[in-house]
């Protein structure tokens, strides 16, 4: 992570933790609280064996700049700003007491002043393994620690685009990623509770991607190639305060930084740079029940390097079965 980069992510981890006064256990009855999770840190504690939980995403993602490779933000220009609308369905399913099972569909439609995607698409596809290795005490307190093991399937339309490149879903690559995660909820001297949510990823290079004319990689018609993605890595931490029975506040801070992409075509090769992007996820959470609640908030970036500068307001509704 760069200096300056590192420093921004410790100033946003700080300001996150302030969101809270210490902690201390004021009884040991408390009414178990009701929490959705935040927008995108994700889960830590399994399912119970047999739980079903569906959380249908609404995304709009708006492109208006870039970071340059000196962390410099550029205005883009009118025509070259995008929007983007996702539908993201996660489905958690209860393995075991310790162990749950995720997949996660998607669909997209991007636009810009000159055009559009031709109609809503399928994007890709991601499966997640997650194994509980340590439980809160019987109070719900305590750390809850987990792995992971998530696989992206590429069922996103990346290469053969013909003339419209907004068509492109995906990256076409099979990405393996590993993580830990930790997540402890705690009492307040007030009586409420705050609930932390932690992550470390790591996701090893997935290997070579042939691409065939026009592709998310900016190859045109007659493009004969390949592309090989680099290791990638992603930091995230998030809290969840509970101010009332039914309202939840949310605050999130991700990293992400993936490494340099190698194009080669024939006998020419060249590179795209490592990317990287912090970026804040407030948010808020409403409780019709213990089993549906709603969350409503808006991802945006605010430093980066090689990468998007957008702002994503985005909701979902929590239901367990």
């Amino acid at each position: 992570m760069e200096p300056r980069m590192t420093s921004c992510f410790l100033r946003t981890t700080a300001a996150l933790i302030a969101l809270g006064p210490a902690a201390a256990l004021a009884s040991t009855t408390h009414d178990m609280p009701d929490f959705t999770g935040p927008l995108v840190t994700p889960a830590v504690n399994p399912l119970p064996k047999d739980m079903l939980n569906i959380e249908p995403y609404l995304i709009h993602t708006h492109v208006r700049a870039r970071y340059g490779n000196d962390g410099s933000r550029h205005a883009l220009r009118e025509r070259e700003r995008t929007r983007q609308w996702q539908v993201a369905l996660p489905v958690i399913y209860g393995l075991g007491e310790t162990t749950s099972v995720q997949l996660t569909l998607s669909a997209l439609r991007t636009s810009t002043p000159s055009g559009h995607t031709d109609g809503l698409r399928i994007g890709d596809t991601h499966v997640r393994l997650l194994q509980r290795l340590s439980g809160p005490g019987d109070d719900g307190t305590g750390w809850v620690t987990a792995v992971s093991l998530a696989q992206r399937l590429s069922t996103g339309k990346y290469h053969h685009l013909n003339t419209n490149p907004l068509n492109g879903t995906g990256n076409g690559t099979s990405r393996t990623t590993l993580a830990f995660g930790a997540q402890k909820l705690q009492w307040l001297a007030d009586g409420r509770a705050l609930r932390w949510r932690g992550q470390v990823a790591w996701s090893p290079s997935p290997g070579l991607t042939r691409l065939h004319g026009t592709s998310v990689y900016g190859t045109g018609p007659g493009f004969h190639g390949s592309a090989r993605h680099g290791q990638a890595w992603n930091a995230s931490i998030a809290a969840e305060y509970a101010l009332h029975p039914r309202w939840v506040l949310v605050g999130e801070a991700v990293f992400n930084r993936t490494g340099k992409v190698r194009m080669q075509e024939s006998h020419r090769a060249w590179e795209h740079r490592p990317s990287q992007d912090l970026s804040l996820a407030p948010a808020v959470e409403y409780h019709l029940s213990a089993t549906l609640g709603l969350i409503a908030g808006v991802q945006f970036t605010v430093a980066g390097r090689n990468a998007a500068a957008y702002v994503a307001p985005q909701a979902a509704l929590n239901m367990v079965f």
